[in-house]
């Protein structure tokens, strides 16, 4: 273990922390309505069609547990900010492919990124935003490397 001082400027560091504390706060304000209704999520993971209807409902209860976990971690477990920025970062690239086959599909389903069915179909906008996410996780990671 080294315990040589961060040799990263003061404002790096910061940006650092920032992009990590942001990740934190979007995936707690995805997770919440998707614990607090299960259901609509299930909608609005089926409406994909991309998992098997056998799994449908257990991603629906698993995932934003997951979501809360890793930004519990960001936010205030340090040794497990990398584990956290790691499963992050592979829950935006599945999230991203997901969009994506969507647009490719010309299939209109709710993003389903903050809950249910009632959101308003995925857009480039959904996309962006994702990755958008994808590189302040790839800055995190870098920091923690």
């Amino acid at each position: 273990m080294n315990s040589a001082p961060d040799s990263r400027s003061p404002l790096w560091i910061a940006l650092e922390w920032i992009s990590s504390l942001v990740l934190a706060g979007v995936f707690l304000a995805a997770a919440f309505p998707k614990i607090a209704e299960p259901a609509k999520f299930a909608l609005a993971i089926y409406q994909y069609g991309i998992l098997p209807d056998s799994l449908v409902n257990l991603v629906a209860i698993y995932l934003p547990w997951l979501e809360v976990s890793c930004a519990a971690a960001l936010a205030v477990l340090p040794a497990a900010r990398r584990g956290a920025l790691v499963l992050i970062a592979g829950m935006l690239v599945v999230f991203t492919l997901a969009l994506s086959l969507t647009f490719l599909r010309g299939q209109p389903v709710p993003c389903g990124c903050f809950g249910g069915d009632g959101e308003s179909p995925s857009t480039w906008l959904a996309l962006l935003r994702n990755l958008g996410l994808l590189g302040l996780a790839a800055l995190g990671l870098r920091a923690t490397r």
